[in-house]
């Protein structure tokens, strides 16, 4: 017989979208270093007058790397605007109950 992982209290489901906040704050921090890392890198290359080939594929990898930036970084707003509302909901709730 499986377990069910499914989160049945408040506490937990707080907890659940804490721990992936912070999972989704790490892939925010890679990603942002990476951006920063491959716009230094085509800053060189544009530097040294690199052939226009060069220069096109650290733009797309950029433009890339910001798409998936932005994604994240809407992944994060949802699931703080959940912990809002879960917060929300419980207050309520617990006024109810008073």
């Amino acid at each position: 017989m499986t377990e069910d992982k499914t989160p049945k209290t408040f506490e937990e489901i707080d907890a659940r979208l804490q721990d992936d906040l912070k999972q989704i704050n790490g892939e925010i921090e890679e990603i942002e270093s990476h951006l920063q890392i491959a716009q230094e890198m085509m800053d060189s290359e544009l530097a040294k007058n690199s052939n226009d080939k060069i220069i096109v594929k650290y733009k797309k990898g950029l433009d890339e790397l910001q798409k998936g930036l932005e994604m994240f970084l809407g992944i994060k707003d949802e699931i703080q605007n959940t912990i809002t509302k879960l917060h929300e909901t419980k207050k309520q709730a617990d006024e109810h109950i008073k």
